[in-house]
C-alpha cells in the first residue's frame, strides 16, 4: 500500500499527530469494549431469548469469526477507498450494527446483526494504527502505541463491570446502544480533523481466497457448535467439519498458487516457515483459548450457578483485569531485559496453576478465594500475550512483515471464536453426560432417593396434593442433579484449558528470545530496499 506523506504541522495549537491520536481512540475503545462487555450478558441473553448456552455463544463466536474473516481485507479496501473514508465507513457500520443489535427481537436476528458489527468493526484497530503510523515518525511510534495502550487496557478492565451494571439495572439492549453516541462523536471528529490518504487503487483482490476462507471457517465453526446437540457422529456435524477442513486445505493451495504467480494473496502462509513465528503463533492460540474460554465460562458460573447478579459478577471480575494490565506493563519491560522466553514461560506456568485450581471448582468456594484465582489467571495471561506477539514477528523480514501481522491477527480472531464454540459445546454435551450418570445413582436407598419422600411430605404440609408434591420433589432433585452436572462440565472445560496451557509451555521453549540490545546501543542494520521500506509501513495495516 502506498500512503501519502504526513500532513504538514499545524501553525499553532495541538500538533496534528496528537489530534489523530485523540480521534482514533474512539474507534479502538468501542471495538475492544464491545468484545468484553457482551460476555457478562450471556446468562441474561439466555433467559431473554429462552435459548441454551450453545445457541447464545454464537453472539460471541459470530462476532469474532466475522472479525477474523474481514481483517485480511483491510489493506485492499483502504487502497481502493482511501484510509480516512474507509475508517469512517467502518466506524459508521460498527455504530449502525450496534444500534441494530439493540433492536434485535430474536436470537437469530441478534446473531446476524453481530456478524455485521464484527465485520465492520474488524477494520477499526488496523486503520487507527495506520493513521498514527502515518503521522508519527519512527522514533515516536513507541509513544503512539503507548497512547493506543490506554483504551486497549482500560476497555477490558471496565467492560465486564459496566456491562454487568447495565444488564442488572437497565436492559441488555443498552450494552449495544452505548456504542451509538461514542460512534457518532467519533464520526464527527474524523470528518472534521482527519486528512485523507489514498493508496494504490490497482491492488488486486483475492476473491477465491476470501470465499474459501470465509465458507471454510464458517462450516468448521458451525460443525463444532452443532456437535453438542446432534452429536459428533451426526451427518451434519461430520459434513461441516470435513467440508470446512477440505475448503481450508484448498485455500492453502490457492494462496500458494497466487504467490507463485506473483499475485497478492489474501494471507501469505509462507510466514510459517519462520520457526519463531510458527511456534509463537501456536502458543498464542493456546493462550487465547485459555483466555476466551475463561471469559465465557466465569460469568456463566457466577450468574447461573452462584446466583450473582450481572453487576455483582462484573465487580468480581474487575481485579483480574487490573492484574492483566499490570502484567502487560511489567512484562514489556522484562522482555526488553530478559527476553521473551524468560517472561512467557513463567506466565504460562502461573496460568497453568490457576487452571489446575479452576479444574476443582465447586459451588461452595468462597468468593475471596475465587477472586484470587481470577487474579492469578489474569496476571499469568497478561505476561504471555504481548511477548508472544513480539516473538512471532521478531525474525520476520521487513518485506514479509505486513503478511505476518495479517496472519497473526486473523489467527487471534479465529482462535478466540473457535475457543468459545468448543468450550460451549463441551460444557453442554458434558452436562448431559454427567446428568445421566448421576441420575443412574439415584435409587430409593441413595441419599437423594431418601430425600424424595421427605420433600413430598414437606410440600403436602404446605397444601399440595400427593401427586403434585411428588412431582415437585422429583423436580427439585432433578434441579440439584443439573446444578452438579453443570459444575462438573465446567470442571471438564478447565481441564481441557489446563492441558492446552501445558502444551503451550512446551511450545514456548522454542519461541525466539526477542531480547533487545540490553545497553540500548544503536544496532547497525543493512539498508532497506524500497520494497522492504514500503512493506514495513504496510505492516500496521494488519496488526
Amino acid at each position: 500500500m502506498q500512503m501519502s506523506a504526513p500532513a504538514a504541522p499545524r501553525s499553532g495549537g495541538l500538533p496534528y499527530k496528537w489530534i489523530v491520536a485523540c480521534v482514533v481512540i474512539f474507534g479502538i475503545f468501542m471495538s475492544i469494549l464491545d468484545s468484553t462487555i457482551v460476555n457478562i450478558a450471556i446468562p441474561r441473553l439466555q433467559s431473554a431469548f429462552g435459548s441454551d448456552l450453545n445457541s447464545v455463544q454464537w453472539v460471541l463466536t459470530g462476532y469474532t469469526l466475522a472479525q477474523g474473516v474481514a481483517t485480511p481485507l483491510t489493506a485492499y479496501l483502504s487502497d481502493r477507498i482511501g484510509i480516512k473514508r474507509f475508517y469512517m465507513l467502518s466506524l459508521l457500520g460498527f455504530t449502525l450494527g450496534s444500534a441494530l443489535c439493540g433492536l434485535a427481537w430474536s436470537l437469530p436476528v441478534l446473531i446476524t446483526f453481530r456478524l455485521l458489527q464484527g465485520f465492520t468493526g474488524a477494520f477499526l484497530s488496523p486503520l487507527a494504527i495506520t493513521l498514527l503510523y502515518m503521522e508519527f515518525p519512527p522514533a515516536e511510534r513507541g509513544t503512539a502505541m503507548g497512547v493506543l495502550g490506554i483504551p486497549i487496557l482500560l476497555a477490558p478492565a471496565f467492560g465486564p463491570t459496566l456491562g454487568g451494571y447495565i444488564v442488572t439495572f437497565a436492559g441488555w439492549q443498552l450494552i449495544f446502544y452505548i456504542n451509538v453516541p461514542l460512534g457518532i462523536i467519533g464520526l464527527i471528529l474524523a470528518a472534521i480533523y482527519l486528512h485523507e490518504a489514498r493508496g494504490d487503487a490497482r491492488t488486486s483482490f483475492d476473491i477465491p481466497g476470501f470465499v474459501l476462507s470465509a465458507i471454510g471457517l464458517g462450516l468448521l465453526l458451525y460443525g463444532l457448535s452443532d456437535a453438542s446437540t446432534d452429536g459428533w457422529t451426526s451427518a451434519t456435524v461430520l459434513g461441516c467439519l470435513l467440508g470446512g477442513g477440505l475448503l481450508l486445505v484448498i485455500f492453502i493451495f490457492v494462496e500458494l498458487g497466487r504467490v507463485r504467480r506473483e499475485l497478492q494473496p489474501l494471507l501469505d502462509i509462507r510466514v510459517f516457515r519462520d520457526r519463531s513465528f510458527s511456534t509463537s503463533s501456536f502458543a498464542s492460540i493456546l493462550v487465547t483459548f485459555a483466555l476466551f474460554g475463561g471469559l465465557f465460562l466465569v460469568p456463566v458460573y457466577l450468574q447461573n450457578l452462584r446466583q450473582l447478579s450481572a453487576f455483582q459478577a462484573g465487580l468480581l471480575l474487575l481485579p483480574q483485569a487490573f492484574a492483566s494490565m499490570i502484567a502487560v506493563l511489567v512484562g514489556g519491560r522484562l522482555v526488553d531485559r530478559f527476553g521473551v522466553r524468560a517472561v512467557v514461560i513463567p506466565g504460562l506456568v502461573i496460568t497453568a496453576i490457576a487452571m489446575w485450581r479452576f479444574a476443582f471448582l465447586d459451588l461452595y468456594i468462597p468468593f475471596g478465594s475465587f477472586q484470587l484465582l481470577l487474579i492469578l489467571r489474569g496476571f499469568g495471561i497478561g505476561l504471555c500475550l504481548q511477548p508472544l506477539m513480539v516473538s512471532a514477528l521478531a525474525q520476520i523480514r521487513p518485506r514479509q512483515l505486513a503478511q505476518a501481522t495479517a496472519v497473526s491477527t486473523t489467527l487471534r480472531f479465529v482462535g478466540s471464536s473457535l475457543a468459545v464454540a468448543i468450550i460451549a459445546t463441551l460444557v453442554q454435551s458434558q452436562t448431559r453426560l454427567h446428568y445421566a450418570h448421576l441420575a443412574e445413582r439415584v435409587t430409593p436407598d441413595s441419599p437423594l432417593g431418601q430425600l424424595v419422600p421427605r420433600l413430598q411430605a414437606l410440600f403436602i404440609s404446605h397444601g399440595a396434593s400427593a401427586t403434585q408434591a411428588y412431582g415437585t420433589a422429583l423436580s427439585t432433585i432433578s434441579g440439584l442433579l443439573m446444578r452438579q452436572s453443570y459444575i462438573l462440565a465446567i470442571q471438564d472445560a478447565f481441564w481441557l484449558s489446563l492441558a492446552l496451557t501445558l502444551v503451550a509451555v512446551v511450545a514456548a521453549f522454542f519461541v525466539g528470545s526477542g531480547r533487545r540490545n540490553p545497553k540500548n546501543q544503536p544496532i547497525q542494520q543493512e539498508p532497506l530496499s524500497d520494497e522492504e521500506a514500503k512493506a514495513r509501513e504496510e505492516a500496521m495495516m494488519a496488526v
